[in-house]
């Protein structure tokens, strides 16, 4: 009880030092979302009737004129929040800029399954987040020492879906290929043939390839090639919004000089490197030691102004 009192006592100074005595008087300045506009002002006839024989606050509307920049103020749920949080993080929009969060929601928790794609280690945290669902009542205690993590809820439950989802799609299961189609290869002594041409298969990645000579080259270079693809075409949409955010407060100075210099160096540049490791992913090479080095040609665009070797 002592500390709540000294809690309370504490924050009604710490507010109170940011208003301004005139005469008998105290002035403060303070932002109200508009849509609780009339909650405040109804809330203060209340107290005015209760207190008869005292005085009560006045609300007066500032002028709207004034130059003052509003906070951002930017309502969030259970589900939201969470993702609201990692984007404060690195710094909170603007006020009536575009809000990042809500693209957050997709993007953050598909990028960790990307880079923690496991079929076993994604079931196991969806399982958990099943768990912070179940026993809510529980975890919500103040007494509860997982109480901090139930506010994750959400999003511990997106990331081991798209973790258990990608973990499929590398046919990873705990470090382990599961064979579930069969193979679109056979063993011909100590080499590795397809069956036929036309044998794709159906779901994920071969699991011929875990038991293959190049078996890590191959991995890292499709993994590495997949999050170079996700990691451009993010960031461009970030330099999207950014030009939308330039046109919306009228900006032009900045749309110019900052918005379309961005947007033709990303797509010039890691763009064309994206559509590079797409050709070559779709063109059929009898000779894979012909086919020409990504990075290498990249670095060739500021040594030789892009020629092919």
């Amino acid at each position: 009880m002592y500390r709540y009192f000294f809690k309370k006592e504490k924050l009604i100074y710490v507010n109170l030092n940011k208003c301004k005595v005139r005469d008998t008087f105290i002035d403060g300045d303070v932002w109200i979302p508009a849509d609780k506009y009339d909650d405040v002002l109804n809330k203060l006839k209340d107290l005015a009737s209760q207190n008869e024989y005292h005085n009560t606050a006045q609300f007066i509307d500032v002028d709207p004129n004034d130059p003052s920049t509003p906070p951002t103020f930017i309502p969030t749920n259970e589900f939201t929040s969470s993702f609201q949080e990692i984007v404060n993080t690195y710094g909170v929009p603007r006020y009536r800029e575009v809000n990042p969060a809500l693209f957050n929601i997709v993007t953050f928790p598909f990028l960790f399954g990307v880079m923690f794609g496991d079929i076993g280690h994604g079931f196991l945290l969806f399982l958990f987040s099943c768990y912070l669902f179940y026993d809510a009542e529980e975890l919500k205690k103040p007494k509860s020492s997982l109480r901090d993590i139930y506010k994750a809820r959400h999003l511990f439950l997106l990331m081991g879906f798209f973790a258990c989802y990608c973990g499929w799609m590398y046919n990873d299961f705990i470090s382990m290929p599961i064979n579930l189609f069969g193979t679109c290869y056979t063993n011909t002594g100590t080499q590795a043939v397809r069956v036929n041409g036309n044998c794709v298969y159906p779901f994920g990645l071969d699991p011929k390839w875990y038991i293959a000579k190049n078996e890590l080259t191959y991995f890292n270079s499709l993994k590495m090639k997949l999050a170079v693809i996700l990691g451009v075409s993010q960031m461009l949409l970030g330099i999207v919004l950014r030009g939308m955010n330039h046109i919306y407060f009228k900006d032009y100075l900045g749309f110019v000089f900052e918005f379309i210099p961005q947007i033709i160096f990303m797509s010039l540049l890691f763009g064309y490197m994206n559509i590079m490791i797409i050709i070559k992913w779709v063109s059929l090479w009898v000779d894979t030691s012909k086919a020409p080095s990504i990075i290498n040609e990249l670095m060739l665009i500021f040594l030789k102004l892009g020629s092919v070797v």
